[in-house]
């Protein structure tokens, strides 16, 4: 940056921008659009965005040089009460080496309509809060003030950054409907990005170009040498040079929301957008320089990085602690679990996400407690201290849209992984206190990450568990003659199951254990309630109590009704829309095995009992089994229901909507007990 502001130090870079054919002027927003009570083609929308512009080009001034600016404008229609988040935005300021991003010109105005009257309420310094949000980025939030059911808003801002490389992400769509969209991407033809484009909606760029002029103002001095040379005159020329300007087009009308669905993991990856990446630049006259990396290049980098690479070479600070933990005549595994136990035990994580230090790893290690670099970089360094093969793995964590070219910004988490003697590979994660080897938080292993070593190799690696987990519900109960249930419950969580119960609730005390199972289950008592196995990790947990339910069962005259499943059955399949666009994110591959005693009460018997019987979805992704019987006066009952895969294509969403259809059909058959 320091070379292109030197070579053209002095200089007025001018463009001659064509601008955006405005249909929308802030400040006129019109009776109409606040007496409007729906959206036109989506009833069901709480809010539309009715217009968003957004102008990102790259300018030069004498005093900045270089400098990317984007120019946002948003006018949104607020229908109703669930719509006022939409009232709320932020942006998120990057800042390195000393050189910042900045927000200026941030305007917004609220309408309303009161007394058939336009009434404006401007947003005030106390509607906007800035706040550091992580190392590198500072955040400006801002709330839109005096909202109602009927208001439109609208607001501006200008982002002005010296980090000309670094175009964000243009997102074409959110989850609410946009009526109209104009995105205007220009640089002078020195720039040169590449472009990629996700999402599932078809995107239209139109590319053009149109003529610039760099005007070159240079200065000289006359006079002042003698007596007789007179005063100091300063002289002014000036040099033009035409140049083209490529210009990136997008205008769109009519966007539809983007639908959440189920076990959607991360929508941004998936929601319409397009994203500029640094390719060369190319200035007149001098040798093309390339920003386009390759994975080898992001490692490299990373090494050398005084808050990666240089933290891992730091030993001192734990080389004595060290000795009095793990004998280096242990075996690998021995010493693996060590080293892992120790430091899941000193170090607290303090909830930042980073693939690099903030504090750096001895001050982390002295303190006990630091980010996801900082506790995995000082793992990985102990566990190569003490002879393993160990190596850093870059995560893309849930929360951070998967990168789409090499890039050190797709990342924001770091775990270890250690490659044993036999072949095998261990993924450890130490901010996690119920982390186990190969067991990862949720943030992980929705992510995917690239494991990288010194020599500048890397790989993609899948954190995905390959077997899935168990989940064992049992229920032993009986049927009184008024068709109140009482039992015995017990669920068992094995697996990435158990480890989630421990995340979720292992902090949590009984009472708040017992309000999930009767919000979940409607139960209406719940007694005795018990849990096991919370704090032992690598076995499952184990939760039990006594209940009572008084709607399970239904009574007609002679007769009672029941699911065979009672409380556990499925009401109802989750997936309900008639087509889906993106993949579905199970997390892990489960099961969910049920087993039930009901004690058929006296004086009935069973006339209707549902039929054992099975079905699968296509290429062994999921099966289902139900199986039923009668025992010595008690229905037995026996289902299995499973998924192996952890992540499925949307090509069989139809097949996985058409399984769970069929899962809520069986579970909800009735067995039908008659009065003897």
């Amino acid at each position: 940056m320091k070379n292109i502001n030197t070579v053209l130090l002095g200089f007025v870079f001018i463009i001659s921008a064509s601008g955006f054919a405005q249909e929308y002027k802030f400040g006129k927003v019109s009776k109409e659009e606040l007496l409007e009570t729906v959206y036109d083609n989506d009833s069901s929308a709480n809010a539309a965005v009715l217009y968003e512009k957004k102008h990102v080009h790259i300018s030069y001034n004498q005093s900045h040089g270089f400098q990317l600016i984007t120019e946002v404008y948003k006018r949104i229609k607020l229908y109703k009460k669930d719509g006022f988040d939409y009232a709320t935005d932020e942006v998120f300021l990057y800042h390195k080496n000393g050189e910042n991003e900045k927000i200026v010109n941030l305007k917004g105005v609220t309408y309303s309509l009161v007394n058939n009257k336009i009434v404006e309420t401007k947003l005030k310094k106390d509607g906007i809060f800035k706040n550091e949000h992580s190392k590198y980025y500072n955040q400006v939030k801002f709330t839109m003030p005096a909202l109602q059911e009927g208001s439109v808003i609208e607001y501006k801002y200008k982002i002005i950054s010296p980090f000309v490389y670094n175009i964000d992400r243009v997102y074409l769509q959110y989850e609410i409907p946009i009526k109209k969209l104009d995105v205007v991407v220009e640089s002078p033809e020195y720039f040169i990005f590449k472009k990629f484009t996700s999402g599932y909606l078809p995107i239209d760029v139109k590319e053009s170009n149109y003529s610039g002029k760099i005007i070159l103002t240079s200065k000289t001095r006359t006079g002042g040498g003698s007596l007789t040379s007179g005063p100091i005159r300063s002289n002014f020329s000036t040099n033009g040079v035409d140049f083209k300007v490529i210009k990136n087009t997008i205008s769109s009308t009519n966007i539809s929301a983007f639908k959440i669905e189920p076990f959607s993991g991360n929508v941004k990856n998936y929601i319409s957008s397009i994203s500029y990446e640094l390719s060369s630049v190319n200035w007149p006259n001098t040798p093309v320089k390339y920003y386009s990396t390759t994975w080898e290049d992001v490692t490299k980098t990373i090494y050398k990085s005084g808050n990666f690479g240089e933290e891992l070479k730091k030993k001192s600070y734990y080389e004595e602690d060290l000795k009095a933990i793990v004998s280096r005549s242990e075996n690998q595994t021995t010493k693996m679990m060590k080293v892992f136990d120790y430091v899941k035990k000193r170090m607290r994580w303090n909830d930042t996400y980073a693939v690099g230090t903030s504090v750096g790893v001895k001050k982390a290690y002295k303190e006990k407690t630091g980010n996801s670099a900082e506790i995995n970089l000082m793992l990985t360094s102990m566990l190569s201290h003490v002879g393993l093969d160990a190596n850093p793995v870059l995560v893309s964590a849930s929360n951070r849209v998967i990168a789409l070219f090499p890039t050190v910004n797709g990342f924001n988490y770091v775990v270890s992984r250690v490659k044993l003697a036999d072949g095998s590979h261990v993924y450890l994660d130490a901010t996690d206190r119920y982390a186990l080897p190969n067991v990862l938080p949720d943030r992980v292993i929705r992510g995917f990450g690239r494991v990288i070593s010194k020599n500048g190799t890397s790989q993609r690696v899948d954190f995905r568990p390959k077997k899935p987990s168990l989940k064992r519900y049992s229920a032993q109960c009986q049927i009184d003659k008024d068709g109140v249930v009482k039992g015995k419950f017990n669920v068992r969580h094995m697996d990435y199951f158990a480890h989630d119960f421990r995340i979720e609730n292992g902090a949590k005390d009984d009472e708040s254990k017992v309000k999930r199972f009767k919000k979940r289950f409607d139960l209406d008592e719940i007694e005795e309630y018990t849990v096991k196995g919370v704090n032992e990790a690598g076995k499952g947990v184990s939760e039990s109590f006594n209940f009572i339910s008084y709607d399970q069962v239904e009574s007609i005259e002679n007769e009672m009704y029941f699911s065979p499943l009672l409380f556990l059955r499925d009401k109802e399949n989750v997936f309900k829309s008639s087509n889906r666009e993106y993949p579905i994110d199970f997390g892990y591959g489960f099961t969910n095995a049920y087993m039930l005693s009901i004690k058929i009460p006296e004086g009935y018997e069973v006339v209707e009992l549902p039929k054992s019987g099975a079905f699968k979805m296509p290429e062994n992704i999921g099966a289902f089994s139900f199986r039923s019987n009668i025992t010595n006066g008690m229905i037995q009952i026996v289902v299995n229901e499973t998924v192996n895969v952890a992540f499925l294509s949307s090509n069989y969403y139809l097949a996985l909507k058409e399984f769970y259809n069929q899962i809520i059909e069986k579970e909800n058959e009735q067995v039908v007990l008659k009065k003897i």
